[in-house]
């Protein structure tokens, strides 16, 4: 019986850990799309000022690098954004694994219980 609550407090364990990871995943997409949002923006400004002010050439390369900082961040938040869901289809996985095994200790347990009273029942009759 110790076993399973165990295993128990293991799932509720990883059901947490997968509740942070889920949470932490929100706040990157929140983030992905704010980079992304704020890329276009950046995009857009910079169409609008060289047909307004024809930018400088020190100008434009400093808007094409904000732009492609902004990539560079949104691609490594698009790889950390399925790295933690790769975490999270894992923590599912031995979710699923551990209640399977408190389902075969808990029925394995219930066999064994219903051994011993037969056993008893048998040395009571004798």
């Amino acid at each position: 019986m110790a076993a399973a609550e165990v295993l128990k407090k293991k799932i509720q364990e990883l059901m947490n850990e997968r509740d942070v990871a889920l949470d932490k995943g929100d706040k990157l997409e929140a983030e992905l799309n704010e980079m992304k949002e704020q890329l276009l923006k950046a995009e857009f400004e910079k169409k609008e000022l060289e047909r307004r002010f024809r930018l400088t050439e020190d100008e434009l390369d400093n808007q094409s690098q904000v732009r492609n900082e902004l990539k560079k961040k949104s691609i490594n938040l698009s790889v950390e954004d399925e790295r933690i869901k790769d975490d999270m289809k894992s923590q599912v996985q031995s979710i699923n694994e551990m209640e399977e095994l408190i389902s075969l200790i808990d029925k394995r347990y219930e066999e064994l219980e219903l051994d011993y009273n037969e056993t008893m029942e048998d040395l009571n009759a004798l």
